[in-house]
């Protein structure tokens, strides 16, 4: 199957700005990605713009709409008292700009979601900002290259993906199985897709993720099928979430003791003289 509230900005603190219809840009990606490596010259944790996007989507699918105010500093990997200070960002301008870029995007998601398309190639699908690492190692210079650094490199939309799972990890009460037996199956299966791209890439590479026919073979095509599928899962969250609404808390009902009973606060007083007191003075 295929198929946000917005506040005034002044702090990293307070809800973001307003969405637009405007389309977002390789030149607004790029200064997104920016503006993380910027925050990462700081704050060693913040993520990459591929592990931000994954982690977008996961919100933009989340049973519960998940309020800035609680995932940015998850998000952004803020110690806890950088995010209560509100010191992320160089200056006020940076961090408005970060705010107004991230809401644009999520707009962006959020549409290609809910729009029915028959094929991932479609202009309006849904398609990450995902790189391919090794595609970018090949162009170095050869004594620059992971083989001869020692530097291990992310496989295709793994580095997406691992976003992804972030933030279901991070809210698991939201991405709990529902009761409904169906739909708890199809919860399962769609998530076990997007968690098997959070491995490593371990078939012959055979093809270029984008089909860039100059270059050597960076990609499996089971790795290319893995990313489709991943993507097709991302739709069925969004549309399961939405059609089966915020979870529902269940209220567990106390019998309320008599007059005379012992509290149950375990003061050994009567409960009339004691916590029942207070309900007098409501």
């Amino acid at each position: 199957m295929h198929h946000v509230a917005n506040p005034t900005p002044q702090t990293l603190a307070d809800a973001l700005p307003a969405m637009t219809n405007e389309p977002f840009t390789a030149d607004e990606f790029a200064e997104l990605g920016a503006i993380l490596d910027d925050l990462r010259t700081r704050h060693p944790d913040t993520p990459t713009l591929e592990f931000a996007e994954g982690f977008l989507a996961a919100l933009v699918c989340c049973r519960r709409q998940i309020a800035a105010t609680d995932y940015l500093p998850v998000l952004l990997a803020l110690p806890e008292a950088v995010a209560a200070t509100e010191n992320a960002f160089a200056d006020a301008s940076q961090q408005q700009r970060f705010k107004a870029l991230w809401q644009r995007r999520w707009q962006a998601v959020t549409q290609s979601l809910d729009t029915p398309v028959a094929a991932l190639d479609d202009p309006g699908a849904y398609q990450p900002e995902v790189t391919d690492a090794r595609a970018i190692d090949a162009e170095r210079p050869e004594g620059e290259r992971a083989a001869s650094t020692g530097a291990a490199l992310a496989s295709f939309g793994q580095v997406w993906a691992r976003g992804f799972m972030a933030a279901v990890a991070a809210w698991p009460l939201e991405w709990a199985a529902p009761r409904n037996k169906a739909a708890a199956t199809w919860r399962n299966a769609a998530l076990d897709v997007v968690e098997r791209l959070t491995l490593d890439d371990l078939e012959p590479p055979t093809l270029s993720a984008f089909g860039d026919d100059d270059g050597p073979p960076t990609v499996s095509l089971a790795r290319m099928n893995a990313f489709a599928n991943a993507l097709w899962a991302v739709y069925n969250m969004r549309e399961m979430w939405r059609s089966l609404g915020p979870r529902i808390e269940t209220v567990h009902h106390v019998a309320t003791p008599g007059r005379n009973d012992p509290c149950t606060c375990g003061s050994g007083q009567k409960y009339k003289k004691c916590c029942g007191k207070s309900l007098l003075f409501r």
